[in-house]
């Protein structure tokens, strides 16, 4: 069975439960119009306004979308964008009005920056082109029992799954207007042709549901998401541990026998230094994504996992994952990514590396800038990964950072998955299993440990 049926399956399934069910309950409004355009001046509808007003605070997660009657099934419910939030009624009254300022589309002017054909701007296309109505349909996500891959979820979580799913059927290839878990080259794409991107043919695949759709897919028995976790970590981290070409597990630092951290110099700042065997890790595996002149084909960009290890011979449960995330090849605003070009082009410099470099906007600069108190972007890693004053680690701390390719490395819900994809799955997956360690901010809930707890870190104060 192809990757894309079975995503399909997996989006039409959860399609028919949830939404679909509303549509065709007596008990629910469901369809939502949302735009009234029988006066001079589009207005919201009194469904819509009643809709939005009738939810309190809560974790909702919502969808625009159009239909295509007469409705028989999933597939007649074409989603255009998905979204999480915890004020429904702000963020649906948000939406009209973006939506009836980006009205009428012949009035989109590109003015040459990146971004200039924005979401609404898409949104406004699909509207404007379709001869459906555009409708609203929202959750609160503690009322669905599950999510699509049948395991409990939450909001944030949720949105990334669904987006994902969404951007690997061709079908919504030209109407799906979500920029948040879908490649950067993506909306690189749209600005460059602006409102035609909807006119162009809409069974086309993009580039990542041509490739995950050759692949094939694996059952996911794990009987809970923290399952799935060390399901994935025997696959890939402990894989690559025991793997006797490999150097796994590398050291993100230089230390010194008692794991404190060796300096450098970058101009007039003082730097933690990364170890020379993950600079030379992460130079591999980008050189894998991009060369001179752009972007490779295949991998496109790299996902890393920061992690502690509670054993020298490390099972899946010993892993402790610290920080999860990826750098795209594909920049927002040129092809090649600011992040990737001192690789591409064979540049001594690490200043941004892959997201690792030691500039201010990057992972390690901005630990450096928390730890010799310069800063405080990072202080829930500095508080967590070092004693108290010190450039000295609580524990050893690793890198495990791969050219994402879903070929070698498999989804955690088994199935083939792209890389802004993947980022979101594990960072749900890792929080169910370690919601007091993981570091992430987003994709997570606003009272997971990393966003609520207290957070002090008495910086090193004489600069060594």
């Amino acid at each position: 069975m192809s990757d894309r049926r079975s995503k399909a399956k997996v989006w039409d399934e959860f399609v028919q439960r949830t939404i679909l069910a509303d549509i065709q309950s007596t008990a629910t409004p469901d369809p939502v119009p949302m735009v009234d355009d029988s006066g001079s001046t589009l207005s919201m509808t009194d469904e819509y306004d009643a809709y939005r007003l009738g939810r309190g605070s809560g974790d909702y997660l919502y969808l625009l979308y159009l239909l295509d009657e007469p409705v028989a099934g999933p597939v007649d419910v074409i989603p255009v964008y998905i979204g999480e939030t915890s004020n429904v009624a702000s963020r649906l009254m948000n939406h009209f009005r973006k939506l009836r300022d980006a009205l009428p589309i012949s009035e989109w002017e590109d003015d040459g920056s990146w971004g200039s054909y924005g979401k609404y701007d898409h949104i406004a296309t699909t509207y404007e082109k379709s001869t459906s109505q555009l409708y609203a349909w929202v959750v609160n996500v503690d009322d669905l029992e599950v999510g699509p891959y049948g395991y409990p979820t939450y909001r944030h979580e949720l949105e990334g799954k669904l987006v994902g799913l969404v951007h690997s059927l061709p079908r919504y290839n030209r109407v799906f207007a979500n920029r948040d878990f879908v490649p950067n080259r993506v909306p690189h794409e749209m600005g460059t042709v602006g409102h035609e991107w909807v006119d162009t043919d809409l069974t086309s695949m993009n580039e990542e549901a041509a490739r995950l759709a050759e692949l094939s897919t694996e059952k996911a028995p794990a009987e809970s998401k923290t399952e799935l976790w060390f399901e994935w970590v025997a696959k890939t981290i402990c894989r690559d541990i025991a793997h006797s070409e490999e150097v796994d597990p590398i050291p993100l630092f230089e230390t010194d026998e008692d794991l404190v951290v060796e300096t450098k110099a970058l101009g007039s700042s003082t730097v933690l230094k990364r170890s020379d065997a993950i600079d030379d890790r992460i130079r591999r595996e980008g050189k894998r994504c991009v060369h001179t002149n752009g972007v490779k084909e295949g991998a496109s960009g790299l996902l890393y996992v920061l992690f502690q290890l509670n054993a020298a011979n490390p099972s899946p449960r010993d892993v402790v994952p610290r920080y999860i995330g990826k750098a795209e090849a594909y920049g927002k605003k040129n092809e090649l990514s600011a992040n990737f070009e001192e690789i591409a082009k064979d540049r001594s410099g690490t200043r941004s590396f892959a997201r690792w470099g030691d500039g201010s906007f990057w992972h390690v600069g901005e630990l450096s800038e928390t730890v010799f108190g310069e800063d405080s972007k990072k202080l829930s890693w500095a508080s967590e990964l070092f004693e108290q004053g010190t450039r000295q680690l609580k524990q050893e701390t690793y890198l495990w950072i791969r050219a994402w390719d879903p070929e070698a490395y498999p989804g955690p819900y088994g199935y083939p998955a792209y890389l802004a994809e993947v980022e979101p799955l594990l960072v749900g997956l890792a929080y169910e299993a370690w919601p007091e360690s993981l570091l992430n901010h987003n994709e997570v809930p606003g009272d997971a440990p990393a966003n609520s707890r207290e957070i002090e870190f008495r910086p090193v104060t004489d600069g060594t």
